[in-house]
Order: structure tokens, then sequence, then C-alpha cells
């Protein structure tokens, strides 16, 4: 029998700072450094998030124990590397603490306010006259994803204007790049206070050193502004141009990749309202509405030849249609054979492939769609009526093959039958 291990091994307390014993109660309690360490495993927000839990408001400053768990914060923060569920819960006190608490205004390059659909935008008070901040995404959205929102978010232009007006005043300002929620573009009015901005960020970036295309060098921007301003097309109002989300280089909507014809360096994605360079995100046409997204936002592709279709084709039935039984998705091409389409007889809408499976299990009992796979069922019966003659065939040369075996069969039995003769001998 093992001896008993020593009381010391058996149960061992944490020190603190001082060294003298002390039971661990709360989180609190543990010492910084085993708090930085847990830590690091989590998402930059996160660890921000942590850190204003433990400390309270005393986070909203750096002190000893949330720069121990915030640590070297990447000049990246997005909330999109948190659950969706916590970030649509967050309020604008919560954004306002973690900002505060990774120092912002002197740290934060690119701020992504994914899924924060609860915030009014007071909470950004932090950043009010950042000169390092390059990029804001005030979508709520993630990369690839509709910025439509339903219902609408809480974000108030009122309230976030004040805190970019402090941003693009300021000498030596970095900001490159805005994304605004779509709910402020729809209705464009040269009235308001969001397209007065619009103006200012324009002007403010025309003041700044010549910016150009960095495949053809042409000056940046031309035939329309930074932030596009056109209250005629609500389409592309507000939108940013010129700048990819991604990587935020800058290229022109005319350049096109060297070898590769009509493929442009610079897109925009219809679906997203992003742009992106080549570098960054391969981009597609719609094969229903001709239309270019970006490969991560296409959801859907058709059943036979994968072309790609946009999740608005599919809901419109834009040159496409979707087969309710299997969910199959067929271009309109494709759909000449598919027949995806609503029954007038039975109200069902089921692709030929759908029907003739239900048909050969005793379960189609719709007239009209029987006699829309009458066809199906023709080609089948030719189909099977051809690999019956093959059959055949192939029957026939087996049956050869086993006589040519079984001829040999017995002359080989003669042989042997020969040779033990010879041995009795």
């Amino acid at each position: 029998m093992m001896e008993g291990a020593p009381p010391d091994i058996k149960r061992r307390r944490i020190s603190a700072a001082d060294g003298s014993p002390r039971g661990i109660r709360c989180l609190t309690d543990l010492p910084s450094g085993i708090l930085a360490h847990t830590a690091s495993f989590l998402a930059e927000p996160s660890k921000a998030l942590f850190a204003v839990a433990l400390d309270g408001n005393s986070a909203a400053s750096p002190n000893e124990r949330s720069s121990a768990i915030v640590g070297n914060q990447s000049s990246i923060l997005d909330f999109g590397e948190i659950e969706k569920k916590l970030a649509m819960k967050l309020k604008d006190d919560d954004i306002e603490k973690v900002l505060l608490c990774i120092d912002a205004v002197n740290e934060v390059k690119r701020l992504m306010l994914t899924n924060c659909v609860n915030i009014t935008g007071v909470g950004l008070e932090p950043l009010r006259g950042s000169s390092i901040i390059e990029q804001i995404d005030l979508s709520l959205v993630g990369e690839h994803q509709r910025p439509n929102i339903s219902p609408e978010p809480q974000i108030l232009f009122d309230l976030v204007l004040p805190i970019l007006d402090s941003i693009i005043e300021r000498e030596g300002c970095s900001l490159m790049h805005l994304q605004f929620p779509s709910v402020w573009r729809e209705e464009p009015s040269t009235a308001s206070e969001f397209h007065a901005f619009i103006g200012r960020y324009n002007q403010m970036r025309g003041n700044r050193d010549e910016i150009s295309c960095l495949e053809c060098n042409q000056s940046l921007p031309f035939a329309s502004e930074w932030i596009d301003d056109d209250l005629s097309d609500p389409d592309v109002y507000g939108a940013h141009s010129y700048t990819c989300y991604g990587c935020m280089k800058h290229y022109c909507y005319s350049c096109v990749v060297n070898g590769l014809e009509g493929t442009s360096i610079m897109g925009n994605c219809v679906t997203c309202k992003r742009d992106y360079c080549v570098d960054c995100i391969e981009m597609h046409v719609c094969g229903s509405c001709q239309i270019m997204n970006c490969h991560d936002c296409y959801e859907v592709e058709c059943h036979n030849c994968n072309e790609k279709i946009c999740s608005e084709c599919v809901e419109e039935d834009n040159d496409c249609c979707k087969c309710e039984d299997c969910n199959a998705v067929f271009c309109s091409t494709c759909n000449v054979m598919a027949e995806a389409r609503t029954c007038g007889q039975c109200d069902y809408r089921r692709c030929n492939y759908c029907r003739l499976q239900k048909f050969r299990q005793g379960q189609l009992g719709c007239s009209a769609c029987i006699k829309g796979i009458a066809h199906l069922l023709v080609d089948e019966s030719k189909r099977l009526y051809q690999e019956v003659k093959q059959l055949k065939v192939e029957n026939k040369e087996q049956q050869g093959e086993i006589k040519e075996l079984e001829r040999e069969n017995k002359e080989l039995k003669l042989d042997i039958k020969e040779l033990r003769s010879r041995n009795f001998e």
C-alpha cells in the first residue's frame, strides 16, 4: 500500500504578495500574475471586460491588476471576437469602461463594434481626440454580413458625430476609413447633420497629403469623394471608397489584375457594402443578377454547376429557383432541367429530382407533377433498357468465359490423371 502524501503537498495555500498564507475567497484575491496568465487565453475585448468585471470603476483607468490582465493590448479591438449574445448585451457604460481600461485613445488603431446593437454611441467618448485611430466600423455587423439590422439599432449620429469631429479636427489625424450604420444612410438629406459631417470628413481628407492608387498611381479620389455624398443613390450614399476594408490600402476601381481581364483589383460587395482588394477577399459575380459580391458573402451555390448565387436573388426568385423539399437552388440555366417551380395544381415547389423520388416512393399524388416528370420517366426507362441490354452482353461474355474455364479445368484434370498413371508405372 502506498504511503499517504505529506500534508503540505495534499493541501497547498496560495501566498499573498508579502509571502504570508491567505485563503482565496474570490478572484480578486488571486495574484496579478495568475490573472494575467488566465486572461492570455482570452480575446482582446474579453480581456478588457474581465479586468472591468474584477475592478469595476477602478478599471476605468489603467492600474496594476487591469494592466496585467490586458497586457500588451493589440491595436485592433473587434467585439466580433466575443460571443454574439454577450456583445448584444453590452451598454454604452460597458464600452466606455473597456475603452478607458485599455487606454484606447492612445492604443487602438482599428475599432469594430460588431454586434454592439444596444449602444447609443455615447460610450465612445474615450476616443475623443484620438490621433492614432485609423478605422472605425460603426455598422454593428461582422464582416460579410448584411448591414441591415432589425429592429433598428439604437446608435445615434447626434451622439457619435461630435466624437468623430474631435478626431478629424485633430492635427495629425490618422483616420482613413469609416463604416457607418445602414440606418444613417437610408434617407439622404442635405439638411442632416450626417450629410454635413460627410462634407467635413471629405474636406479633412482633401487637406491631407495626396494619396494615389497603388497600382496606376492615379491621384485619389477622382470622380467622387472619399465618402460618397451623392443623394440620388442611396445604395452608395455614405459609403467609404478607394480603401480596402481589410488591409486599408488604396486602389481605384479601374485597375485590373495582370493576366485576368475583367478582374478588378478593388471591388465593392453589394451584400456587405464593403470594399476589398483582391489580395484580401476574392470577388465573384452572382450567376443570376450579375452583381459583384465577396466570396464569403455567398451562402448559396447552384446545385448542379456550383455557380454562386446571392441570397437576395434566392429570396426574390430572381432568375433562379429553390426547391422546398431538398432546399437545392438552381440557376436559370440548370433549372431548365431541374424545373424547380411551383405546381399550379398542388401549389408545392419541388425540383423534378424530388418529384421523381416521391413518385418512386409512391408519395406523389399530383397528376400535374407526375405529368411534369413524364420525360424523366421516359429517359429513365430508356436508360434502364440500355443498362439491361449492356448487362445481357456482359452476361453472354461471362458465360463464354465460364465455358472456357470449364474447358481448361477439364484439360487440367486429364493432365493430372496422366501424371498419376505415369507415377504408378
